[in-house]
């Protein structure tokens, strides 16, 4: 069998293509060597240049990948061509599958197109507190297809980036800031002014409260069985406001009572018409 083999490939003929073909894979191993060092000088100069410029690390990450993909690319048509594959058939190859992929995976791709959007925008930034939605949380990691969340209950979130950049996002990290609203009512017969003061006096000396804009007690609204008021201050640090909120709220509800006000809750008033299967029920009883 090997006999019959080699009686059918020309040797020669074989052996001088092979000769032939050796300058195609020198030159292609010389072009990968060439294609690394210049990936590495690229991603170099690159890195110094967005430093210098003060461009946030995830931005720089991301377009230090992008370079690294594109030359990457560019070396492996490169070298194909060297070595006399046809490479516009391969390319067109790809680009087929590339559009089959496209249309099967449109959000990930719009996640993708979030992501760079996020990390060049920078509406937020590793360790912000944001708000999306009815969800408090504190950013872990921007990915480019997802971002990661954790929850003050320590939750781990992951959301998707298409998701955030439709979303409405309060980041209470970059205006640092924060006011603090805490709702109480009291009785009609009480007296507004005195309540007021009441509940201002449970502020003072504490340091976690901005003197300016200064605290305030506004009337904002009547309700079916109380007056309705709302404390509001400011405090520097917005890790504080939620915090300040319930603290406040206790220590409110203990200052109007030490001071007698009145502080209403819901009640409901039954009456009974008088029938006569009322009174024969009263005379049961």
């Amino acid at each position: 069998m090997f006999d019959r083999l080699m009686k059918t490939v020309d040797i020669q003929t074989l052996v001088t293509r092979i000769v032939e073909y050796i300058p195609n894979i020198i030159g292609a191993i010389l072009l990968i060597l060439l294609f690394w060092i210049l990936n590495k000088v690229i991603q170099k100069a690159a890195g110094s240049a967005m430093a210098r410029t003060k461009i946030s690390d995830e931005a720089t990450s991301l377009l230090l990948r992008f370079i690294r993909y594109a030359v990457i690319v560019f070396g492996f048509l490169t070298v194909a061509g060297q070595l006399s594959i046809n490479v516009g058939s391969l390319v067109a190859g790809v680009g087929i599958a590339g559009l089959a992929l496209s249309f099967a995976a449109q959000d990930t791709v719009s996640n993708l197109i979030s992501g760079v959007a996020i990390i060049i925008d920078r509406p937020f930034k590793e360790g912000d507190w944001i708000a999306v939605g009815d969800m408090h949380a504190s950013v872990t990691q921007i990915r480019l297809r997802t971002t990661t969340l954790t929850t003050f209950d320590n939750e781990t979130v992951v959301v998707p980036n298409k998701q955030l950049a439709q979303e409405r996002v309060v980041n209470y990290t970059l205006t640092p800031r924060a006011r603090v609203r805490m709702s109480v009512g009291i009785a009609y017969k009480e007296d507004i002014q005195k309540a007021r003061e009441v509940i201002l006096s449970t502020l003072e000396g504490d340091d976690r409260i901005l003197s300016e804009p200064a605290p305030i007690v506004l009337v904002t609204g009547l309700g079916d069985s109380s007056v309705d008021l709302q404390l509001r201050f400011w405090t520097e640090d917005p890790n504080y406001k939620y915090a300040l909120m319930f603290e406040y709220t206790e220590k409110c509800k203990n200052a109007l009572d030490a001071a007698n006000i009145e502080i209403p809750f819901p009640h409901l008033q039954l009456f009974l018409e008088q029938t006569k299967a009322v009174e024969a029920l009263a005379r049961k009883g």
